[in-house]
């Protein structure tokens, strides 16, 4: 069980903990735990979506690159394997496809540089995105904390409560105890245990 300590306040800003080196949670198991489907608010649901967006677009774009990359090579490849027929042999056609590769590159660069610039970026956006999530995350925690302690001191003070009633009853059954057992006692001694078996039939039944 946690204990809530009072503790001194202290300057604190949102921003420093939304920028602080937190797991992404939409890749921790734990936050996917506690943040159900029955707990998820519209507001998470749409910063979680925005997260994962994010993420997929990182990913889609370190593949693509990759494949970029590979058309590049087998582009200069092909240009090297043709230098000596557009040039040596004069092949005209052999030049056509180098001028077409050579453009074919320049678009490949251009594209590369593209997402060189995105994926630099790309962080930046996640870590932001994350911190909007944790943000949320953290204020549901909270309220529902806070719910939660609230309803502790009710149901203490209710435990409290009968913990008083039992004890007043139990002192009372005690009392009753020894009330009857003291009168049963001083009638088996007045009247002996014959006349106190009739009186038990005739009274108890």
């Amino acid at each position: 069980m946690f204990f809530w300590k009072k503790r001194k306040k202290t300057h604190f800003s949102m921003e420093e903990l939304k920028y602080s080196k937190v797991p992404i949670l939409v890749l921790d198991k734990l936050w996917h735990d506690i943040f159900s489907s029955t707990r998820k608010t519209k507001q998470i649901m749409v910063l979680e979506t925005n997260l994962n967006n994010l993420i997929k677009k990182q990913g889609q774009l370190t593949n693509d690159r990759k494949d970029y990359i590979k058309l590049k090579k087998r582009m200069m490849k092909e240009i090297l394997e043709l230098t000596s027929d557009a040039y040596e042999l004069e092949n005209e056609q052999a030049k056509d496809k180098m001028v077409k590769n050579q453009q074919y590159v320049l678009e490949i660069n251009e594209k590369i540089e593209q997402m060189d610039e995105q994926l630099k970026l790309l962080p930046g956006e996640i870590q932001r995105a994350n911190g909007e999530l944790l943000e949320e995350s953290v204020k549901i925690c909270y309220a529902e904390m806070r719910a939660g302690r609230k309803e502790m001191k009710e149901l203490n003070e209710r435990i409290e409560h009968l913990r008083t009633e039992l004890k007043e009853c139990l002192d009372k059954k005690t009392i009753n105890e020894e009330n009857v057992e003291q009168l049963y006692s001083y009638l088996h001694h007045l009247v002996g245990a014959d006349f106190i078996e009739k009186l038990d039939q005739e009274y108890w039944g």
